[in-house]
């Protein structure tokens, strides 16, 4: 696969506005993770766990082959790590992002208090705090990572400040 960027980043962070605005401004198409995997099938909405994330990236794998199409430029919107069926961390496989094939790695953060409320707002529910801090600083970490292993550009996209990925966006084609 070809012509992708991967945007990661926790439940909250603000990555589909982030790849709406940039989808704006350049001829990408924002494509997420959740779409192509049909979400409610895989995952209990109400806890964000998956139950088994092995076979949700085979899924996502195939469901790309198959969304895709020759000469387009899109945005994946998707996570380094979920929460397994134990509510444990846990890092999507490095075989997943090395059949993605991206051709750059940007991860979204932002401050744990402003993604806790937006959270709790949009889901009417409660978020811990620090479940939430490990779970970005396992995103990163392996955001990282994954670039490092596939030798892709890096960038971070801090409080949906995103004009440096513009610009590296720009400078890709």
């Amino acid at each position: 696969m070809n012509n992708l960027i991967f945007i990661g980043g926790i439940h909250g962070v603000g990555k589909g506005t982030i790849c709406d605005k940039i989808c704006e401004q350049t001829n990408f198409v924002h494509i997420t993770a959740s779409e192509i995997l049909r979400w409610d099938e895989i995952s209990k909405p109400q806890n964000k766990k998956v139950e088994n994330i092995q076979n949700t990236q085979e899924r996502l794998i195939a469901g790309l082959d198959e969304a895709l199409k020759k000469n387009k430029n899109y945005l994946l919107d998707g996570h380094f790590c979920l929460f397994n069926s134990e509510g444990e961390v846990e890092k999507v496989p490095m075989e997943t992002f090395e059949k993605i094939a991206p051709e750059l790695i940007a991860i979204v953060t932002d401050k744990i208090d402003v993604v806790k409320e937006r959270l709790e707002k949009r889901d009417n529910k409660t978020y811990n705090f620090d479940i939430l801090k490990s779970m970005q600083i396992a995103e990163m970490e392996h955001a990282r990572q994954i670039s490092l292993e596939l030798k892709v550009p890096f960038i971070e996209i801090k409080n949906g400040d995103y004009r440096e990925l513009i610009n590296l966006i720009s400078n890709l084609k």
